[in-house]
């Protein structure tokens, strides 16, 4: 579950060109189903993803991920609830270019600490199945197409069966 309480987020706060981007917001995403943020190009869509992701921080209000605050913490403490609990698909993958599919998976795996190989290699193998990638497994990142990409991205995600997956513009074709 994702609860937002009162969260407010600046840029340039206290400058002539400041913009309250997040205001004054509260939400509450139930456990089961899908929420779709739909606004104009520059509405804060990124913005409000990346801080209930806890990749950017707030000035005001709190952040809860399944019952942990993520607000007004140090990072390597969100850095911890957001590893085991979200998956996330960026707007532009975030792929490591010279690492192969298989360890652009698996890095999301050792990020929470499954460390045996046998497991690691089970559950990507897995995902990249799924998303029709396991024919890669061994190409490098950069060598692959956007479509491509966008699958391994999304095979990522969810190799860690998080209980919350965050896509931010899943579908958009970079230029």
């Amino acid at each position: 579950m994702v609860i937002l309480k009162n969260v407010n987020k600046y840029f340039n706060r206290h400058k002539r060109n400041e913009i309250h981007i997040i205001n004054n917001t509260s939400l509450e995403f139930e456990d089961v189903g899908l929420v779709a943020l739909l606004g104009e190009s520059g509405s804060g869509k990124t913005t409000l993803l990346n801080a209930i992701g806890g990749l950017d921080k707030v000035n005001k209000g709190q952040i809860y991920i399944n019952g942990k605050k993520i607000t007004h913490r140090r990072a390597n403490t969100i850095d911890k609830i957001r590893n085991i609990n979200i998956g996330y698909i960026f707007q532009d993958y975030k792929l490591i270019d010279n690492l192969t599919v298989f360890e652009n998976v698996a890095i999301a795996l050792k990020m929470i600490g499954i460390k045996d190989k046998k497991e690691v290699e089970k559950r990507v193998n897995y995902v990249l199945e799924s998303v029709n990638m396991y024919r890669y497994r061994n190409r490098p990142a950069n060598m692959l197409s956007g479509g491509e990409r966008q699958r391994v991205a999304i095979a990522r995600a969810i190799v860690k069966n998080p209980s919350i997956v965050i896509a931010d513009e899943p579908t958009r074709k970079l230029r």
